[in-house]
C-alpha cells in the first residue's frame, strides 16, 4: 500500500544482463518494468515466479511487443548465478526470451541495495539456499515503485501494469 499511495524513486543501481552488457535501471527498455528477486538454483519460490513470469509474458505479449512493458528478473545470488545460470532459468520457463531481461547486480556490493530499494528480505537457509519474500514489483515510467503484489495474481499484476502504462500517457 505504501508503494501504491507514495511511490518511491529507485536509486540509479546497474545491472549485468544475461545477454551481455550492463545497464542502469533507467536505461532498461519498457515504459513500465516488472522486477521480480530470483536466484536460479532455488527448488520452490524461484520456480514458482519463472511460471510466473512465463505466464506475464504470454497476457501482456500486446505491451511487451510495443515497449511498453518489461520482465525483469534480478538475482541476489551474483556469486552464484552467472550469465548462463540466469539464461538457463528463462529457458526452463519460456522458449520466448522476448520481453524478459535478467541480470545481477553489476557490482555485488550493491546486491543489499537492490533488495533494499524493492523492500526484498533474504535470509540464508544454513542448506546452501535462502529463504526470501516473493513478490512482483511494479516500476512505473518514471522509475518509481508504484506497486508491489502477490506473484500468484496475474490479473491484478497486469492490471497495475496497464495501469502505470496508462497514467504516462496523460
Amino acid at each position: 500500500l505504501a508503494a501504491f499511495r507514495s511511490p518511491a524513486p529507485l536509486p540509479e543501481l546497474s545491472l549485468d544482463l544475461a545477454v551481455g552488457g550492463r545497464a542502469r535501471l533507467s536505461e532498461l527498455p519498457g515504459e513500465v518494468l516488472l522486477v521480480d528477486f530470483v536466484y536460479t538454483s532455488s527448488p520452490t519460490y524461484c520456480v514458482a515466479l519463472g511460471s510466473v513470469y512465463a505466464r506475464l509474458q504470454r497476457e501482456l505479449a500486446p505491451e511487451i511487443a510495443a515497449g511498453r512493458m518489461r520482465l525483469v528478473s534480478v538475482t541476489f545470488d551474483p556469486a552464484r548465478d552467472g550469465p548462463g545460470e540466469l539464461r538457463g532459468y528463462r529457458a526452463r520457463h519460456s522458449p520466448d526470451p522476448a520481453g524478459w531481461d535478467l541480470g545481477r547486480p553489476a557490482w555485488p556490493g550493491e546486491t543489499p541495495d537492490w533488495l533494499a530499494a524493492f523492500g526484498v528480505v533474504v535470509i540464508p537457509d544454513r542448506l546452501g539456499g535462502y529463504a526470501h519474500n516473493a513478490a512482483v514489483h511494479v516500476v512505473g515510467p518514471d522509475r518509481k515503485l508504484v506497486a508491489i503484489l502477490d506473484p500468484q495474481d496475474i490479473h491484478g499484476i497486469a492490471g497495475a501494469a496497464r495501469a502505470a502504462a496508462g497514467r504516462a500517457l496523460h
